[in-house]
């Protein structure tokens, strides 16, 4: 089992930062809010029915499979190499319109707070490409440097939150706050905007189970695992709601819409209280928040081509890691890669935009897949005794099956709210026939990679058997 050089390993304090890097994000309070006071019970809501089921998952199968590869591993031993493959095949591909879609963000951020013309494409163009080889080159240094984009992102976060919490604090002391809580109304419509927002919440809760694709680089082991999980539980629950509620009393819900963005409500929150000069700051930090989670998502999803090299599915050089570094460099410039052609392609016209804006909006759709399989693998180990001397839910095997049951159906709610169509579109149906038929896609690409990988594998190796044995199961 490969693992990083002792000096590259991250130490509980750094673990818990990456972790609420990847786990929180500021953004998705504007969206939420932007819902009404209706979003705060659905933060609980998906906190006791995700978060909850997923970090309990994670406990738990890290502890189970001790390979390489996180989700994707997990769904490989327990339900065999196709499920596996076809688990992190989505995970991964989730992610490159992620990281696009960021890099523009923050260039467009960028080159507002420097006076430009954010219709400028090649300006964006140039510092959303120098933003990508920046990242890809503190990544390609490893851990020991790629953890502090991560960390200094999350200090920003929170001085973010901070700034939010005590403007809604001094609003609602003068009695000036835009929402009456005791007479607003916490019954979600049932309509479209509900329905992104119950995907919305559950992505943002997701996250945490990329502390497995990092086992092997934390200090402490399982015991660290289980210790960030908990404060990542503890500090989304903090976010989100404190957040969301600091939103609404600061703003009224018909000025706070999903597409205007963070940034825009924070910047109006802020001239409220009269100290709107603070905005380039207070944007700024909110800048590096983001830059910080999609550094950490960047080192997380290398981790992912990398255990596919230990599999055989790459080949053999994206199994390595550098001598010194411990960073899978091959994973990780592949991933660069596919980022920076993705932000290339996004920015080189109308139609190639348009299939940009598809790509983003199928991402909503693909990233919950993998949880189906990450859940169905807990479920199955669910009923088989705990790992000793690893943590387990109290309760015993009732609790364990019950948790995987209810994370499973509420990320089949999640995928089921993603097709809903949007009443404001012109043509709905045009818009869900694109997203579902774009999803088989990737799923018959994927089946035909597996295909072809393990009929090489099989002609390399003379043997008729699967391509990836299924590990054994603890327990």
């Amino acid at each position: 089992m490969a693992e990083a050089a002792a000096g590259q390993r991250l130490r509980f304090l750094d673990a818990a930062l990456y972790a609420l890097a990847v786990g929180t994000g500021l953004r998705w309070i504007a969206v939420a809010a932007a819902v009404g006071p209706s979003s705060l019970p659905l933060w609980i809501l998906a906190l006791f029915t995700f978060f909850i089921p997923l970090a309990a998952a994670t406990a738990e199968l890290t502890a189970r499979f001790e390979g390489e590869g996180g989700i994707y591993a997990w769904a490989r031993d327990a339900l065999g190499p196709l499920s596996g493959f076809l688990c992190g095949w989505f995970y991964w591909i989730s992610l490159m319109p992620f990281f696009a879609g960021i890099l523009v963000f923050l260039s467009g951020l960028i080159v507002s707070a420097c006076g430009g013309d954010p219709k400028n494409a090649a300006l964006s163009l140039s510092i959303s490409v120098a933003i990508a080889c920046l990242v890809t080159g503190v990544q390609l240094a490893g851990l020991k440097y790629g953890k502090w984009l991560p960390n200094f992102g999350t200090a920003g976060a929170w001085i973010v939150l901070a700034v939010i919490i005590a403007i809604a604090i001094v609003l609602g002391a003068r009695g000036e706050s835009a929402t009456h809580f005791l007479h607003a109304s916490y019954a979600a419509p049932l309509n479209f905007d509900t329905a992104l927002l119950w995907g919305t919440i559950l992505f943002a809760y997701s996250g945490v189970e990329s502390l497995a694709f990092l086992r092997n680089e934390l200090e402490g082991g399982l015991k660290t695992v289980v210790r960030v999980l908990a404060i990542v539980g503890a500090g989304s629950l903090v976010i989100y709601i404190g957040g969301t509620a600091a939103f609404l009393v600061i703003l009224p819900q018909a000025e706070l819409t999903r597409l205007g963005g963070f940034s825009d409500a924070l910047r109006l929150g802020l001239q409220h209280v009269g100290i709107g000069w603070l905005s380039p700051l207070v944007i700024a930090l909110f800048a590096l928040s983001m830059a910080g989670g999609f550094t950490a998502w960047f080192g997380v999803g290398a981790r992912l081509p990398f255990a596919a090299g230990l599999d055989h599915f790459l080949p053999p050089v994206f199994a390595r890691r550098h001598a010194k570094t411990g960073a899978p460099v091959a994973a990780i410039l592949l991933q660069g890669g596919l980022m920076l052609v993705l932000v290339i392609l996004s920015q080189a016209g109308t139609s190639v935009a348009g299939a940009y804006d598809l790509l983003v909006a199928m991402s909503i759709l693909t990233v919950a897949i993998p949880y189906v399989f990450m859940f169905a693998a807990y479920l199955k180990c669910a009923r088989l005794p705990p790992v000793p001397g690893a943590w387990a839910p109290p309760g015993g095997t009732r609790v364990r099956v019950g948790l995987a049951w209810i994370g499973l159906i509420s990320t089949l709610i999640a995928i089921a709210c993603s097709l809903a169509p949007n009443s404001g579109d012109a043509h709905p149906m045009i818009g869900f026939v694109k997203i579902v038929v774009s999803t088989l896609a990737v799923f018959v690409v994927g089946l035909l990679f597996y295909r072809l990988a393990d009929r090489r594998r099989k002609a390399r190796s003379g043997t008729q058997g699967t391509a990836v044995a299924a590990k054994p199961i603890h327990g």
